[in-house]
Order: C-alpha cells, then sequence, then structure tokens
C-alpha cells in the first residue's frame, strides 16, 4: 500500500472514530480529533472551506465519509440497546460524560495553584444554568416529537440537531449527543438515523452543514482569544448534562437489579470513555 492510500485509509478511520465519539453522549468528536492529531488541520480548512476544498479535498472526503459511516453504525447499534436497555444505556452514558470532565479541564489550560477569575466562573456558570433551564423545559419523552410526525417545526428541530452535532465536532470536550438529552430530543435522532428517515436526515444534514460552516471560525476566534473560558463553560455544560440523566433515571423509577445494572453500565462507560483518549492518541501517533 502506498503512502497516500496508507494516509487515507488512516484518515477514513480517524473520521469512523470521530463520528462514533460524536454520537456517543460524553464523548467528544472534537477531542478525538485532537487526540488523534488531525483537530488543527481541519478547522484550518473549514474555516477558509472556499479556497481549502479543492486543495485538500482528499483529506476532507476520506475524513468526511469515515465521520458519517461512524455516525450511522453507532445510531443503529444505539436504536436497538436504547429500546431494549434504556436504563442500562442512560448510566452507561452518565460514565462516558463523567470521565471526560478531566479532559476538558486539561484542555482549558487553566493552572490549578491559580485562583479562578469572575470570567472563569460566570462561563461555568452559564454553561451549568443553560442545562438547569432545560431541565425544566425538557418533557425527558422527546418533547411529544415521533419521528413519523413530519411537520415543520419537526424538520427545524432536526435541523437544530445537525448544528448541535455539528458543533460537537467542532468544539473539542463538548458532546452534541449530551445537549440532545438535554432537549430530550436524543432517542429521536437516533431512530431517525437508523431507520434512515430522510425526512429527518435532509435537515439534519443541512444542519451539520450550517453548523460547521458557521462555527468553525467562530470556534477558532474563542479558542485563540478565550480559550480558558471557553472550556469553562463547557465544563458546565458537561456537568449539567449529568443531572440531566441522573433526572431521567430517577423518573424511570429503577428497581434494586436496575441499579446494579446501572452502576455496572457507569463503570463500562468511565472505561470505554478512556479507552477512546488512549486509542485517538494512539490512531494520531
Amino acid at each position: 500500500m502506498n503512502d497516500s492510500l496508507k494516509n487515507d485509509s488512516k484518515n477514513m478511520l480517524i473520521g469512523t472514530v470521530v463520528g462514533i465519539a460524536s454520537i456517543l453522549p460524553g464523548v467528544s468528536g472534537g477531542l478525538i480529533a485532537i487526540l488523534c492529531g488531525i483537530y488543527e488541520r481541519l478547522i484550518e480548512d473549514l474555516s477558509d472551506l472556499r479556497h481549502k476544498l479543492f486543495s485538500d479535498f482528499r483529506f476532507l472526503f476520506t475524513v468526511g465519509l469515515g465521520l458519517l459511516i461512524g455516525m450511522m453504525v453507532c445510531a443503529i447499534v444505539l436504536d436497538y440497546t436504547l429500546n431494549v436497555f434504556k436504563i442500562a444505556c442512560m448510566a452507561f452514558f452518565f460514565g462516558l460524560i463523567l470521565a471526560q470532565i478531566p479532559d476538558v479541564y486539561e484542555l482549558s489550560g487553566h493552572d490549578v495553584k491559580t485562583g479562578l477569575t469572575m470570567s472563569q466562573i460566570m462561563s461555568f456558570i452559564f454553561g451549568l444554568g443553560v442545562i438547569v433551564v432545560l431541565m425544566f423545559v425538557n418533557t425527558t419523552d422527546g418533547a411529544g416529537i415521533q419521528p413519523e410526525e413530519h411537520t415543520l417545526t419537526n424538520m427545524v428541530l432536526f435541523m437544530i440537531c445537525g448544528i448541535l452535532l455539528a458543533i460537537s465536532k467542532i468544539m473539542p470536550g463538548i458532546s452534541g449527543s449530551s445537549l440532545l438529552i438535554a432537549l430530550g430530543l436524543f432517542d429521536v435522532t437516533i431512530s431517525s438515523m437508523a431507520h434512515l428517515d430522510f425526512y429527518f436526515l435532509v435537515p439534519l444534514g443541512i444542519g451539520l452543514v450550517i453548523g460547521v460552516l458557521g462555527f468553525a471560525k467562530v470556534m477558532d476566534r474563542c479558542l485563540k482569544n478565550y480559550r480558558t473560558q471557553t472550556y469553562f463553560l463547557i465544563m458546565g455544560l458537561t456537568i449539567g448534562s449529568l443531572l440531566i440523566i441522573v433526572q431521567e433515571l430517577v423518573m424511570m423509577g429503577p428497581s434494586i437489579g436496575d441499579i446494579v445494572s446501572a452502576i455496572i453500565a457507569a463503570i463500562v462507560g468511565v472505561a470505554v470513555s478512556y479507552g477512546f483518549s488512549i486509542y485517538g492518541k494512539r490512531l494520531g501517533n
């Protein structure tokens, strides 16, 4: 295998891993892209797509194709497990999210020996506050939304789902799927992707494009000028996502057996999240 094909295969594999990470709540696609060593190149290309689309087309195509493959495969698997093992899955997501918090803090570049500034504290409170507000407006059943209801409102919401997933690929440390859980849209998103509902997939794709093209430059500027504040905001969102999952688990009224299985699933989630980080670093080498 020549070097070009080897690089193409590697980029597609990285894209697949990032795609899987983008769908799993608590695992950041952007963070995995950093660990795999493609993040800066990807952001540079996306922030200047008009010039980079042709000059770096091979890289963008192979990563993008792998991304789609990873997202679809993960959605199909999750669609089944969410229906059969709902409580265990939510606890598994809790473990995934919990394990990401140290990585997000490390990315912030904050020195634990120095005190927190007011801007950092306010950024964290704002991120956490957004999720707390969502806890009060979320009905935890998809807000009554059903994939088969092809209304204009649903299509707009699906576009928002695409934007959130795009942001999770661009902003390292944030999980778009965790935000979808907070909005009560995660189950609907997974089901529609797994069943290739094009009334869902088309607005989702539009949302992805809008999110990627519209947010790449914003993210590039935020990380360059307000890196620590940005990551403290992400930490607030991340910790808030844990509260959403706890709320949903409590509302399910789990039995003693469910609680035991949930604890085991959460531990597995932590291990899987750690494994993603290790595997990402190896791919990047």
